[in-house]
């Protein structure tokens, strides 16, 4: 086991995981627990309060660069003795002799009495300066500790803290220190760590030492309970005065806390591991009083140490997108040892995902309801220069709806169970490029959406500096977290602009475009698009509707679908010798066949025929004209791209190039017009639904035609290829698969 056991039982939250900052403490109690396995036991009753694995980077494996500086002082006479000062390789054995307590490095000497140096080493005069602060700062001498000073007036031992500070403020402490040290100090600058070690009349004492005491008669101050009662007053008072200024009242009074809803005395500027409440920028909240934080944030002590003690733990459950630190915490609803134990094995890692945090957990024999209690806190934030904005908050997060978008993408691509990326009838799959791989399994997928890499391959970047609450990348990944329906026109429009930003950067749309139409279709097998009134049928985006599958009219009746395995050349003509325009007509009437996108709304029909026309037409422009092509550079493509398209520009489009170009090509090859089943799909669809009475926003009339000019571009590689699978031979040249 990693958790101790009797120190979890102690701290986890009693009753349901269900506020962040109960799974803040609950954090807290998994490090106390770790924390107390690791030293061998349950700390004590001061052990929330103590930080002893921030000495871990101090602790010596046999090198000179980490040493401790022990301050020896005998308290057995009337006046306080300086005897001697230690300085040697700080040992494990040591560490819980300490009592050490962490103050943030540079905010302060730390609560406790023992306190720690930089990580980048000190020299001999700062080690003297660290041990005259035990003795003079730590103790009220320099009256800037009152609350370790009210410890030292009302605790019945208070003398050991009177007598440490007496020493300390003797005139010629400071350069005995130094006679002390220098002589014996590496000169290296190791890491220190400076305390003071007591001989004392034992018998005085009201709190007998715990353990014993050294060879020399010395007790250290984790050992003596004045001491650590001291470093308790001190955290406390740092509890109730953070950011506060000196002549302010500290935050503190008696109240519910919000943790564990008893009452108790509670204080209201705790530290928060996420830094979401403060009380730093008072100028925002003009009738905002500090010193009443407690009453709308009330934190008890034990509560607000358990937070901060899984500050790491949390820490490591974020990570940075699209310039957000993005945490993702899982946590069981109800809590006991052994979701404890399977929750710290997740999230111990150096980085936590949800996927993976799942499988981890559910790898084992933890039970269908364990794995169905396991749920998400989802929080961006942006941290403007320590001002901390959260821009988006899922609280109840889980595994569900990502795996049941994944399981739909997969299916998608899955040429037995949709024809979109299918000889038959679809687009052209590519292994190589993220969200158009057949290959990839779901897991990969249910990753993807959940570190948000699935929105972050079809969103537009929303080109600002920092990050904002309408993103749409963390927009739409939020909506696939929670299975919230996306809107439609939102999608489609968001799908454009990053088709222009890609254009803009001169990159080629294609697989973009694919990857984008995946999702949609994906998204529309999931249940999550949410259609307008004034256009029902993306309600079902993909036909048949019953089971998410798609087929064609041939295999509906037994719920199959159309595969190049099943078709046979008598299916796509008669005589069973297709032509090329043939088995180019057969798989374009499939694919409109299967979308009712496409077949009940014959705008949107329209847009994507006119892009297919020009798909063909600038694959036969680009193509060598060794293979009967043009060899042009820049083709009608180039010249109409989907940002530019209006209804009024897809009539001219028609009327103009679309009219002529076919035949143009088709006399100087010494054929009819070109592409011929497009054209007269194309002229049947348009004869009911002119451009100019179009009626379909812009957005979605531009990605479905970009959708067209993708499918028309590989539309003769793809006939060319289905030919060869189904051994048939036709009179045309294969064309050159797009790049």
């Amino acid at each position: 086991m990693f958790l101790d056991e009797s120190t979890l039982q102690s701290y986890l939250p009693d009753g349901a995981i269900s506020s962040l900052r109960r799974i803040e403490a609950l954090y807290g109690a998994l490090a106390e627990a770790r924390e107390a396995s690791d030293r061998g036991g349950e700390p004590g009753k001061f052990g929330l309060y103590l930080t002893p694995s921030e000495l871990d980077e101090f602790v010596s494996s046999g090198e000179e660069d980490r040493v401790l500086v022990t301050v020896r002082v005998d308290l057995t006479e009337d006046s306080p003795v300086l005897e001697n000062v230690d300085i040697e390789p700080l040992r494990e054995d040591y560490v819980p002799k300490l009592g050490f307590s962490r103050y943030p490095w540079g905010r302060g000497i730390d609560n406790s009495i023992t306190r720690r140096g930089a990580k980048g080493g000190s020299d001999a005069g700062t080690a003297q300066r660290y041990c005259l602060e035990c003795l003079q700062r730590w103790t009220n001498g320099t009256e800037k500790e009152p609350a370790v000073g009210a410890l030292a007036d009302e605790h019945p031992d208070g003398w050991v803290i009177d007598g440490l500070r007496e020493l300390g403020l003797q005139e010629d402490t400071d350069e005995r220190l130094g006679e002390l040290i220098d002589p014996k100090f590496p000169t290296d600058s190791p890491r220190v760590v400076a305390t003071v070690a007591v001989r004392l009349p034992e018998e005085r004492l009201d709190h007998p030492p715990d353990g014993d005491p050294d060879a020399e008669g010395y007790y250290y101050p984790g050992q003596l309970h004045v001491l650590n009662a001291g470093m308790r007053a001190r955290k406390e008072e740092k509890l109730a005065r953070k950011n506060l200024p000196d002549s302010a009242d500290p935050s503190r009074g008696d109240a519910a806390c919000m943790v564990t809803g008893e009452k108790t005395r509670v204080f209201g500027t705790t530290e928060d591991p996420l830094a979401f409440f403060t009380v730093q920028h008072a100028e925002k909240f003009p009738r905002l009083s500090k010193s009443n934080s407690w009453r709308t944030h009330p934190v008890s002590s034990e509560a607000a140490l358990l937070m901060q003690s899984g500050a790491s733990l949390l820490e490591g459950c974020s990570d940075t997108r699209n310039g957000l630190r993005v945490y993702t915490i899982p946590y069981f609803r109800e809590m006991n040892t052994q979701r404890a134990e399977l929750l710290y094995e997740a999230v111990r890692g150096d980085s936590v995902s949800m996927s993976q945090v799942y499988e981890d957990i559910t790898e084992g024999d933890v039970g269908e309801f364990v794995s169905e209690e396991l749920r998400f806190y989802v929080i961006g934030v942006r941290d403007d220069s320590g001002d901390i904005n959260v821009l988006f908050e899922v609280p109840n997060a889980d595994i569900y709806w990502p795996t049941v978008v994944a399981k739909a993408h997969g299916a998608v691509l899955d040429v037995k169970r949709s024809t979109t990326f299918s000889l038959v009838a679809g687009l052209a799959p590519d292994e190589n490029w993220y969200g158009l791989s057949p290959s990839a399994d779901q897991n990969q997928y249910v990753e993807s959406i959940t570190d948000g890499l699935y929105a972050f391959g079809t969103m537009p970047d929303p080109g600002t500096d920092s990050p904002t609450t309408d993103d749409p990348r963390e927009w739409l990944t939020q909506s696939l977290l929670t299975g919230t329906p996306v809107d439609v026109d939102r999608l489609l429009a968001a799908f454009v602009d990053r088709l222009v930003q890609e254009r803009r950067d001169e990159q080629p749309i294609g697989r973009h475009v694919k990857t984008q139409y995946a999702q949609f279709e994906a998204l529309s097998r999931a249940g999550l698009l949410e259609a307008p009134a004034d256009r029902p049928e993306f309600d079902h985006a993909t036909v048949p509707m019953t089971n998410h599958e798609t087929t064609t009219e041939e295999t509906a009746a037994d719920g199959g679908v159309l595969t190049p395995e099943s078709v046979e050349p008598t299916d796509i003509a008669p005589d069973g010798d297709p032509s090329a325009t043939q088995i180019r007509k057969f798989r374009l009437k499939n694919f409109l066949r299967d979308r009712a996108t496409l077949q009940n709304n014959p705008e949107r029909r329209g847009a994507f025929l006119i892009g297919v026309l020009v798909g063909q037409l600038s694959d036969h422009q680009s193509t060598a004209e060794s293979n009967g092509g043009r060899g042009m550079n820049r083709t009608i493509r180039d010249r109409h791209p989907p940002e530019q398209l209006t209804a009024d520009r897809i009539e001219r489009l028609y009327t103009g190039d679309l009219e002529r170009l076919p035949r143009v090509y088709g006399r100087d090859r010494g054929t009819g017009p070109l592409f011929p089943e497009t054209r007269n799909l194309l002229r049947d669809t348009l004869a009911d639904a002119k451009p100019d009475d179009w009626e379909l926003p812009v957005h979605d009339l531009r990605f479905f035609y970009a959708l067209g000019v993708e499918f028309g571009e590989s539309a003769g590689y793809q006939a060319y290829e289905l030919a060869q699978q189904l051994d048939i031979e036709t009179n045309d040249a294969p064309e050159e698969e797009p790049a």
